[in-house]
C-alpha cells in the first residue's frame, strides 16, 4: 500500500511538471519568428510606405502575440479559433516570405467549427517547421494543407506540406521536429490521462510525392460539454 501511494503521488507529480512545462511552451513561440515580423512591418513602414498593408499585418501580428499569451491558461479552442489563428500566422509568414508558398484550410462538412474544441497550439510547431525548414532552399512554390476531418467519434487534423521531407538523423529539420514532436506528444499525454481517450499522432514523408505528412488524432469534444483543465 506504501509503495502504491508513492507511486500514484509520483505519477501526480509527473503531471503537474508536464502541465506545467506545457503552459509554458504554448506561450513561447520561436522569438526568431517575431523579431523577424517586426523587421517585416519596419521594411513595409519605411520602404513600401503601405499604410494599409501596414495596419492589417500590425493587427494580425497583435493577434498572434495575444493568443499566444493567452494560450499558456486556455487549454482548449474552437476549430475555427484554431482555423483563424493559423491563418493570421500563415499570413504574417508569408508577409516575410512573399513567394515562398501558399496555404489551404479545409473542414469536413459534417463538423461545425464553431462548437468543436480542440488543444489550443497543438497544429502551429509544425507549420512552423513546414515553413521555416520545410521549405528552405526549394526552388518550387512550397504548399500547405490542412484539413479537419470528423471521424465517428473523433478528429483527424492532416497536415501536409511539399517540402524537403525528413532527412537524415541529425539534421536541423529533424531535431526542430524532434523538439515539435515532443510537445505535441507530451499534451497528447496529458490530454488522455484527463480525459480517458486514446490521442495520437504520427510524422512521415509523404510518399505519394514531396514533404512530411502529419495526421493528429483527438477526440471529438463540443463547447456545451464540461473539460476541466
Amino acid at each position: 500500500m506504501i509503495a502504491f501511494y508513492f507511486r500514484q503521488q509520483s505519477l501526480k507529480n509527473k503531471q503537474k511538471i508536464l502541465e506545467t512545462e506545457q503552459r509554458l511552451n504554448r506561450a513561447r513561440m520561436n522569438p526568431h519568428f517575431f523579431f523577424n515580423a517586426l523587421t517585416a512591418l519596419q521594411r513595409i513602414a519605411m520602404k513600401e510606405n503601405d499604410g494599409k498593408a501596414l495596419a492589417s499585418n500590425l493587427s494580425k501580428f497583435s493577434n498572434i502575440m495575444r493568443e499566444t499569451l493567452e494560450s499558456s491558461y486556455k487549454e482548449y479552442v474552437t476549430v475555427k479559433q484554431e482555423m483563424e489563428f493559423l491563418k493570421e500566422y500563415m499570413e504574417i509568414q508569408k508577409m516575410r516570405f512573399p513567394q515562398m508558398f501558399s496555404y489551404s484550410l479545409m473542414v469536413d462538412g459534417e463538423m461545425e467549427p464553431t462548437d468543436v474544441m480542440i488543444p489550443s497550439m497543438i497544429i502551429q510547431p509544425f507549420i512552423e517547421n513546414s515553413i521555416e525548414h520545410g521549405f528552405a532552399d526549394i526552388d518550387y512554390p512550397g504548399e500547405i494543407r490542412i484539413d479537419f476531418k470528423q471521424v465517428n467519434k473523433s478528429i483527424l487534423i492532416e497536415i501536409q506540406d511539399n517540402g524537403k521531407g525528413l532527412s537524415l538523423p541529425g539534421s536541423k529539420i529533424n531535431e526542430h521536429i524532434s523538439r515539435a514532436s515532443q510537445i505535441i506528444k507530451d499534451r497528447i499525454y496529458l490530454l488522455n490521462i484527463k480525459l480517458k481517450t486514446k490521442a495520437d499522432f504520427s510524422i512521415n514523408n509523404n510518399k505519394e510525392g514531396k514533404g512530411v505528412i502529419v495526421k493528429i488524432n483527438l477526440p471529438l469534444l463540443y463547447t456545451n460539454e464540461n473539460i476541466a483543465n
